[in-house]
C-alpha cells in the first residue's frame, strides 16, 4: 500500500504540479521572470518549414544596435536570436543583452557578473541555459557553447526549457538537472530592475 501511495504521489507531481520555481522569490521578481517565459511561449511552434521563424529574426534585426553589426539571415542558426527577440519584446535587454551567437552571449553575461559556470545548479524560470553538444564525459562542461534556451521551470530532477531552433522550431526540451551537456547558466539580475523602479 505504501509503495502504491508513493507511486501515486510521484505521478501526481509530474502530471499536475506546475513547472516553476525550485525556491521562492518575491512576487515582483517572479512576475518579471514569468514575463520572459510567457513571451517566449507565444512563439511555440514557429518553425523553418513554413517560414514562421522569420518573424523572430525580423524582430531581432529591427532592434538597434545589432550585435557585432551583423544582420541575421533566415538560414542562420537562431537560438541566441530567439532569446534576444524574447528579451527585446519583454523589455529586459538591460539584463538580458542581445546577441546572435551563444559563445558571445556567454561573454556578455560574464561581463554583467551573472554567469554561473557550475552545471549542477538548479535554475529558476527566466534563467538561460547554455549547452555544449560535444561534451561526452562526466565533469564540468567548459567547451564551446552550441545552443541556448530559456528555463521554464523545474520539477526535481528535471528542467523544462523553451528553445528556438530546437529541431528547426520553437519547442520545449526536458532534461536532467546536471545534464552532462549543460555548459552553464546565465542568471539575469531581475532584482536590479525592481530596485531601479522602487522610489
Amino acid at each position: 500500500v505504501i509503495l502504491i501511495l508513493i507511486v501515486f504521489a510521484v505521478a501526481a507531481h509530474y502530471l499536475f504540479d506546475p513547472w516553476g520555481f525550485y525556491w521562492k522569490v518575491s512576487d515582483e521578481e517572479a512576475a518579471l521572470r514569468n514575463k520572459l517565459v510567457k513571451t517566449a511561449e507565444t512563439y511555440l511552434g514557429f518553425n523553418e518549414a513554413d517560414g514562421s521563424h522569420r518573424q523572430i529574426i525580423d524582430a531581432y534585426n529591427a532592434h538597434e544596435p545589432l550585435a557585432v553589426g551583423y544582420t541575421m539571415q533566415y538560414t542562420d542558426s537562431w537560438c541566441s536570436t530567439f532569446v534576444s527577440t524574447v528579451s527585446i519584446e519583454s523589455g529586459l535587454t538591460e539584463i538580458i543583452p542581445t546577441e546572435c551567437g551563444c559563445e558571445r552571449h556567454i561573454g556578455l553575461f560574464q561581463k554583467l557578473g551573472v554567469w554561473e559556470e557550475k552545471d549542477s545548479i538548479i535554475p529558476l524560470p527566466g534563467d538561460l541555459i547554455f549547452y555544449d553538444w560535444n561534451m561526452e564525459e562526466d565533469g564540468e562542461c567548459t567547451g564551446w557553447s552550441d545552443h541556448v534556451g530559456i528555463v521554464v521551470g523545474t520539477k526535481w530532477p528535471f528542467i523544462k526549457v523553451i528553445e528556438g531552433n530546437y529541431q528547426d522550431s520553437v519547442s520545449y526540451r526536458y532534461l536532467w538537472i546536471d545534464h552532462i551537456q549543460i555548459r552553464g547558466f546565465a542568471k539575469p539580475d531581475y532584482t536590479s530592475l525592481l530596485n531601479k523602479n522602487t522610489p
